[in-house]
Formats: C-alpha cells, sequence, structure tokens
C-alpha cells in the first residue's frame, strides 16, 4: 500500500496561476489599487493597497527530507531486554485519497525489538534497522553509522519532520534539517486543480488583505473579514521577466514600490 502525504492546507479565499508573468501587464497598481492577471489576462486579484494586512513569500523549493540520528551509544544494555522506538511524521495520509486512521496506525510506527543473552549495543542498532527496513507500510528508511547510530531518512521531504522516540540513554538529533516543498506542481493543483501547468517550479505569494462582506448577524450591512489570496508564478521561463514580476510585486506589496503616487488616489467605482 502506497504511503502518501498532504502538506497543511492554505486558508485561501482564492488563487491564481501566471506562467508567462510580464510585469508590466500582470502586475499593476494604479489610484491605490492593486490588480494582478491571471494567465488569460484577467484581472484575477483586485484590492485596494490599504487593505493589505501583510504577505508571505517564498521562492519554489522541492523541499529538503528530514534525517534524524539516534544515537543509541548511551542506551543501556540488558540481556534478553526489550526496546521500542517509534517514528511519527504529521503529513501522512494513511489512506489512497487521503484521510488518517483514528487509532494512528500508519502515523505512528512503533518498533519493538528483543535482544538475546549476550546482548549489546550494535545488536539493538542491527534489530531496529531490520525492523524498520521489514516495514512495508513505514515512509522512511533506516542505515547503519558509526557509533552505534541508527539513521532514520524520510521518503519525501512531503511527510515533514520526524519525530523519534528512542530507548532511554539514545541521543536524537537532526542529521539533516526538514524544509517544506513550496510551489510543487502537487501544491498548485491543491488550489487551482484545473491548472494548465508548463512546469513544476512556482515561487508563492500568499497575501493577506481586508474584504468588506454583507452580513445578516449586522442586518445586511458590511463586515471586515481577513482573507487570503495565493498568487503563483512560474520561474522557469526564460528572460528576466520572472523577476522582474517577483520584484515589482514584492515592492507593491512591502510599500517600496515607485512612484509612491500610485498608491494614491480615488479608485473607480
Amino acid at each position: 500500500m502506497a504511503i502518501t502525504f498532504q502538506l497543511p492546507t492554505i486558508n485561501a479565499d482564492s488563487a491564481l496561476l501566471l506562467n508567462t508573468p510580464v510585469a508590466a501587464t500582470d502586475v499593476v497598481l494604479a489610484n491605490g489599487v492593486l490588480t494582478v492577471k491571471d494567465e488569460s489576462g484577467a484581472a484575477a486579484l483586485v484590492l485596494k493597497a490599504s487593505d493589505l494586512i501583510n504577505f508571505d513569500y517564498n521562492a519554489y523549493s522541492a523541499g529538503t527530507a528530514n534525517v534524524v540520528d539516534v544515537d543509541l551509544t548511551g542506551v543501556t544494555i540488558l540481556n534478553n531486554g526489550i526496546y521500542v522506538l517509534t517514528v511519527y511524521a504529521p503529513y501522512v495520509q494513511s489512506f489512497f485519497g487521503g484521510g488518517q486512521e483514528s487509532g494512528a496506525i500508519f502515523q505512528t510506527r512503533t518498533y519493538t525489538v528483543s535482544l538475546d543473552a549476550t546482548a549489546t549495543v550494535a545488536e539493538l542498532q542491527a534489530a531496529f534497522i531490520a525492523r524498520i527496513n521489514a516495514d512495508v507500510n513505514a515512509y522512511f528508511t533506516a542505515t547503519s553509522q558509526a557509533g552505534d547510530v541508527v539513521r532514520i531518512t524520510a521518503n519525501a521531504a512531503g511527510f515533514g519532520p520526524l519525530t523519534v522516540n528512542a530507548p532511554a540513554g539514545a541521543t536524537v538529533a537532526d542529521f539533516t534539517a526538514w524544509a517544506s516543498p513550496v510551489g510543487t506542481t502537487n501544491e498548485v493543483l491543491q488550489y487551482i486543480p484545473n491548472a494548465a501547468l508548463v512546469t513544476g517550479t512556482y515561487n508563492r505569494y500568499i497575501i493577506t488583505y481586508r474584504r468588506f462582506l454583507r452580513n445578516n448577524i449586522v442586518n445586511g450591512l458590511q463586515v471586515v473579514r481577513p482573507v487570503q489570496a495565493i498568487v503563483y508564478i512560474n520561474t522557469a521561463v526564460v528572460g528576466p521577466e520572472p523577476a522582474a514580476t517577483v520584484t515589482k510585486l514584492t515592492n507593491v506589496l512591502s510599500g517600496a514600490y515607485t512612484p509612491v503616487a500610485d498608491y494614491l488616489g480615488c479608485p473607480a467605482v
């Protein structure tokens, strides 16, 4: 059974994609209104600059799978002893199409091993490695390292950071820190299911702004609600436009854009 993953969902009100970004026409600030167009040239995101709250920008990244070293040197070894090691990753999906089992059988993997009458740390190391690698439902692998170390490597960055609980006396530390994927094909299609992707590398903006909505609680008057919009920009286009589009949108969102007069004025209604 294939074990899959899904990163935490971004609570986005809208998402748009630019496969062929053009800074001059796809990102426009005029009369205090920011307009970002989608690939078709339609105005997909329109908001007043004064309604901006914050933004988060991340360049494309395939992510880095977590690698954890479990040093068993300090474990007290007992002849015929029983030892337990568990491994957990937060973004595991246990079933085809998503979901997690209520008992977390697939999420948390538990490995119980017993030693013989002439037990050693090396025997414990080998036992854990063998048990982990025999687990067909594991989303990681284990290898032997010098100094009685069990190195546990996640199969993909998308599973998230590993949490390892080892026997008393063991030392657990990252060998390779986890880094989350950003702008991958899977991520873009999660928010824009019918997107026509031309590459698998997209820079990502998450823009938070104020939206005015009518609400019956206040007799149909408008209330303000913070919402988020995602903007994906293709970084694989040959030429200067992707970088220029990123620079322009970042400057507008951060307040560094010039001329400053474009932040001002009275939007047409």
